[in-house]
């Protein structure tokens, strides 16, 4: 279905279906299409709200929803002798998630690549099958915008749980426990997916780069039998007809596909966030994931955590941004970490905390590294924000994933522990007596695994700024 469209008969958009999650506490806008110059009617909650079918097609009005509390609404639209019923319409959070595999990864898992507690999830979806809901896209590659997705609102059963988004399952999942209302994922995730064709070639050119940086990003040529590659083509069918629904935020996982530019991420990253905010008329709080360590084809390659500082950066261009850190839950041999549940905890403490405002008194936000000071032993003392005495306990396993550098800049690996003070951490190597530059988690995979006592990793930093 394009975007511009004559049609004679009510239709609704698919969005607006049977066991639908509407935004609790908003101005919710709903839409669809009729008879140019036919008047509508939209029956809710006891009140009706009335417009007038455009020239294209089109119509939209905009129901305000109140607090939820356990009501199932029905939603009518009327228009001439035509009428469409809504029926199982409850309120509560909607939140948007979308990326690449790991964000698509289901429940039951990829081929050979399993999901932790996909079976005990699978067995308990049922209570709560009604309160978790899930409207899951699949639109295909499109070159010009469309008007509606071909999809409809499921109950969390079983079944549907098997096949649904591990991530977003098991964010709406702790979070309809953490708030006590129901909560809707809107699923919109493909595998492969680089993050241009989310968003318009008008904004990428606007977004900041370089020439050569967008002389490269342009280069990339679209394949048919693979996944999406290039601008526009998940924006216009799966994202463009979704704009509006009303939503508290985004849940990204994505930047596997484009980590070959650890330079501009950042700023296309901002740009596609940007982009949506404007097209839903509100800053909607965007909840990211950094790229979890993998071997790539080279363990000691150093490509992935470059890619995730700049990844992390966006965290200070964007306002209402938050990064959720993988670095301790990362595989060697897979590019899908098993630990989804891991990863939608993080992001549900991330909006409890940062979106909705009730999850105060506990440091989540993650360590950066404010200063080094080298000792006369030879010793690295580092410093690190975020900490307050919580870094993980002295008494732990022993930590991985430091390095040390002299001035010949060669980087050896060396050995970390976590000061009695529980802010700072001291690193020694013998091959290095006079260090210049200390790095954490800075290669591809090394089994890096320090974090905060609650369980929060701590990214990859650097005190260098050299270019390998």
């Amino acid at each position: 279905m394009s975007s511009l469209f004559y049609i004679l008969t009510l239709v609704l958009s698919h969005l607006f279906s049977d066991h639908a999650v509407l935004q609790q506490q908003t101005q919710a806008p709903v839409w669809g299409w009729g008879d140019p110059g036919k008047k509508v009617e939209v029956v809710w909650d006891g009140q009706t709200y009335r417009t007038t079918v455009q020239a294209d097609g089109s119509w939209r009005v905009s129901i305000p929803t109140g607090k939820a509390d356990g009501t199932n609404y029905t939603l009518t639209v009327k228009s001439g002798k035509e009428t469409l019923t809504v029926k199982d319409i409850v309120l509560g959070e909607v939140w948007i998630c979308s990326g690449q595999s790991n964000m698509e990864m289901p429940i039951s898992g990829f081929g050979f690549q399993e999901v932790e507690g996909a079976t005990e999830a699978i067995m308990a979806a049922p209570e709560t099958a009604s309160q978790v809901r899930v409207f899951d896209i699949k639109t295909p590659k499109c070159t010009e915008p469309q008007a509606d997705v071909d999809a409809a609102w499921a109950y969390t059963d079983g079944a549907v749980t098997a096949k649904t988004s591990a991530v977003g399952y098991f964010f709406a999942r702790r979070l309809t426990r953490s708030l006590g209302v129901p909560v809707g994922i809107i699923v919109n995730a493909w595998g492969g997916s680089r993050i241009e064709p989310w968003m318009t070639r008008e904004i990428i050119d606007g977004a900041g780069l370089t020439e050569q940086e967008l002389k490269d990003l342009y280069a990339v040529e679209e394949q048919p039998d693979r996944w999406p590659e290039t601008p526009e083509l998940i924006w216009n069918g799966r994202v463009k007809p979704i704009v509006g629904y009303a939503a508290k935020g985004i849940l990204w996982y994505q930047g596997c596909s484009n980590m070959g530019q650890p330079h501009c991420y950042d700023k296309l990253q901002k740009a596609m966030v940007q982009m949506w905010r404007k097209e839903w008329g509100r800053e909607l709080p965007f909840l990211f994931t950094l790229l979890a360590p993998h071997d790539h084809g080279d363990a000691d390659g150093r490509w992935r955590p470059f890619f995730v500082e700049n990844q992390l950066h966006t965290e200070e261009i964007l306002s209402q941004s938050f990064a959720i850190c993988t670095e301790t839950l990362g595989n060697k041999v897979t590019v899908h970490p098993s630990q989804k549940k891991e990863v939608a905890d993080m992001m549900v403490q991330r909006a409890l905390q940062n979106v909705y405002g009730i999850y105060s008194g506990v440091s989540i936000e993650l360590p950066r590294l404010q200063s080094v000071e080298y000792l006369e032993d030879g010793t690295a003392k580092v410093t690190l924000t975020q900490v307050w005495s919580n870094l993980m306990s002295i008494s732990a396993r022993e930590i991985v994933g430091f390095e040390l550098a002299g001035e010949d800049r060669q980087f050896h690996l060396a050995k970390a522990e976590v000061d009695w003070d529980g802010n700072t951490i001291l690193v020694s190597c013998p091959v290095v007596p006079k260090p210049v530059a200390v790095r954490y988690g800075w290669r591809n995979w090394m089994g890096a695994n320090l974090q905060k006592s609650n369980g929060i990793p701590v990214p990859p930093f650097r005190s260098d700024d050299w270019e390998y």
